[in-house]
């Protein structure tokens, strides 16, 4: 048995994990990584993650830590865990749901278990398979496992991503975490800006991976594996978000959709796999109503659904939420907000964001999960079926692109220059005039583009070349061409759905410590879509017809032919209106401010004074990302430079504090 220590935190129940963290040797003689005491910083960083439980381990070479929210075998589940011999240690975030048909076969094959929780079957299955046990399980996970035979360490991420995980080497150290406060908290890593990366942000509303908005720190790819052993780290993908290629010839939309009601229903019945209070999100559109109805449908009793709006937000949709949930038998929750009043302390939500997202429905999805948490600790919610069925207005724009290949590009482009009186019109016709998917992807819903980026730009970012944006989205794109609609589904998916909103969703909920679970994002369905003939996703304007097919089935006519209104997409003018009358014109206006060494204060005044006598959307978008940049830049840094310094005892007794 090696030299380690697996240390219980003190007080907590035994409980399935929710934030991961560690620092492994790459070469050289094993050595002592990181004291217990800053292990626990690092890991107590994320104790919103998992409340209920802390749980370590250390030996030369490895430190890992893990916060666990108790969701599968309360009383069991104490992590790490560990296999028969000891000598393979594994922690786990997120759920595994076929954990008990792996336990069954692992069993067969003389494996011993001491509980049911679902991360126990990881240490065992890496004994048996290797590094293929990321391609057996099914779930949404972050995985790290120490192989103390071979000196290996491996790192895995969930196919979709649904689940985060940052890295990054210093020197011959890998450190890793669940989110980027817990990274720094270690004490190891560097500050540094990664200037790219903000002109990514402010370009798109996001950081895409595996870029993050510090230099050096990665993001590990959804699918993704990591290998730390020989004195080398390896990165490599167990899984690829598929390509699309429709099936030839097409069959009906009935026979579709009669395939897809199969696979949600699989995945909904995998996704209730709980030991504790579940429910779900309830917009009172298509996509959650019909995850609802099909909860309704595998329960016994009522399902547990919730709901939040603004009260000036004229496309609240409560009400077709409320009349959703009375249709299926719900106990409903809502909650109804104003702009005006004191909901939101900005730093604070910046903070559990982790990485800079300019996109306000994730204050929504906060202010949804701090609801629900106070009656369940897992929900479920229709994220992603936009992304795989399209669902959104630029969706439409895709879908109609073929039909106008006859006109020639001189004049498609002649009339993205004409001054169309409606900024939707204005982007539908610059999606016209673009030549590729990556340039159609920005002509919809880009931010920062043209010449508003000159004017704001200044210092290391007025260096960047403004076609670097496009050039990273070509990257993502590949060899991904052809239809419209696929190309921009494609791009959608593997860009904003996994480093937007699956990221503003993980950490608006586990701030609250609520795990959020995503049926449509199942891989089984993503492989599924991807076969999909475009036609049966959008036509005629028609968005997610054959999703709309199997809802038909299941729900009120009205909600299956509602048009898509997006969540909170109405609000953010009203919002930022408001919050501009207080302390947040304020600091744009601050000649102190953290962002002025990037971008021209001047200019963003102007745009402020601009936008305070004529709002619109394209301006509030610019200033909401410009905000939350401050924030980041200000507030977030220094908290989380305040948590590497943290006094840490020494080993004889009395503190340390890290230089």
């Amino acid at each position: 048995m090696p030299d380690v220590a697996i240390v219980d935190g003190p007080g907590y129940s035994a409980p399935d994990v929710c934030g991961i963290c560690g620092v492994v040797q790459v070469g050289g003689d094993p050595r002592e990584v990181l004291s217990q005491a800053r292990l626990d910083v690092m890991t107590d960083a994320m104790a919103h993650r998992g409340p209920n439980d802390r749980g370590a381990f250390t030996a030369a070479g490895i430190a890992l830590g893990v916060r666990r929210l108790s969701i599968v075998d309360v009383e069991g589940g104490h992590q790490p865990f560990v296999s028969e011999d000891g000598r393979i240690v594994a922690i786990q975030n997120g759920e595994l749901y076929n954990h008990e048909e792996l336990r069954r076969e692992l069993s067969r094959a003389g494996h011993e278990f001491r509980s049911h929780c679902d991360t126990e079957i990881i240490p065992h299955l890496y004994e048996r398979d290797g590094l293929r046990f990321a391609q057996l399980v099914r779930g949404k996970f972050a995985i790290a496992v120490w192989d103390g035979h071979r000196r290996r360490a491996v790192l895995a991420r969930d196919r979709l991503g649904v689940k985060p995980l940052y890295w990054t080497r210093v020197d011959d150290l890998v450190v890793f975490a669940s989110e980027l406060k817990a990274l720094l908290a270690s004490g190891l890593v560097d500050a540094e800006l990664d200037y790219e990366a903000i002109d990514l942000y402010l370009s798109l509303g996001f950081v895409p991976g595996p870029r993050t908005v510090l230099a050096g720190v990665r993001k590990l790819a959804p699918g993704g594996l990591l290998e730390i052993a020989d004195g080398d780290v390896r990165e490599s993908l167990f899984w690829e978000y598929p390509h699309p290629e429709p099936e030839h010839p097409a069959r009906t939309i009935s026979e579709y959709a009669e395939e897809l009601l199969e696979l949600l229903r699989l995945a909904v019945r995998d996704r209730l796999m709980s030991d504790v209070p579940i429910g779900a999100m309830l917009s009172g559109g298509l996509d959650s109503s019909l995850i609802v109805a099909l909860m309704a449908e595998a329960s016994t009793g009522p399902t547990v659904t919730f709901s939040v709006g603004f009260r000036e937000d004229h496309a609240n949709e409560l009400a077709d939420a409320r009349h959703i949930a009375r249709a299926l038998g719900c106990e409903h929750h809502e909650l109804e907000l104003s702009v005006t009043e004191p909901t939101l302390d900005l730093d604070e939500f910046v903070w559990h964001l982790d990485e800079p997202v300019a996109d306000l429905s994730a204050l929504g999805f906060d202010l949804l999960s701090r609801l629900a948490s106070e009656y369940v600790t897992v929900a479920l919610s229709g994220q992603g079926a936009d992304e795989l069925f399209g669902g959104y207005r630029k969706h439409r724009v895709a879908s109609t692109l073929r039909l106008l290949d006859g006109i020639p590009g001189a004049a498609r482009r002649g009339l993205a220059r004409l001054p169309w009186p409606h900024r939707g019109l204005q982007r539908a016709v610059r999606a016209l005039a673009a030549d590729d998917p990556s340039e159609r992807l920005l002509a919809v819903s880009g931010r920062l583009l043209g010449k508003s980026r000159t004017e704001l730009y200044r210092g290391r970012l007025a260096a960047i070349p403004e076609s670097f944006v496009h050039s990273e989205l070509e990257a993502f794109r590949g060899s991904v061409n052809g239809d419209p609609l696929s190309s921009m589904l494609y791009l959608d998916a593997r860009l904003g759905l996994v480093d937007d909103m699956l990221l503003y969703f993980d950490r608006t909920s586990m701030a609250h410590s609520l795990e959020v679970r995503v049926p449509y994002l199942d891989h089984r369905i993503v492989e599924w879509a991807a076969r999909l003939p475009p036609s049966m996703k959008v036509r005629g304007g028609i968005t997610k017809r054959v999703l709309r097919e199997v809802g038909s089935t299941l729900l009120p006519s009205e909600t299956v032919h509602k048009r898509k209104i997006g969540f909170f997409r109405f609000a953010l003018g009203t919002w930022l209106g408001a919050q501009l009358e207080e302390t947040a014109g304020e600091r744009l206006r601050d000649p102190r401010a953290a962002y002025r060494e990037l971008l021209d204060g001047t200019e963003v005044e102007s745009l402020l004074r601009r936008y305070r006598s004529a709002p619109a959307e394209d301006e509030a978008r610019v200033l909401f990302a410009i905000l939350v940049l401050e924030s980041w830049l200000t507030s977030f840094r220094a908290r989380a430079d305040a948590l590497s310094r943290t006094a840490v005892p020494h080993a004889s007794g009395g503190l340390r504090r890290t230089p």
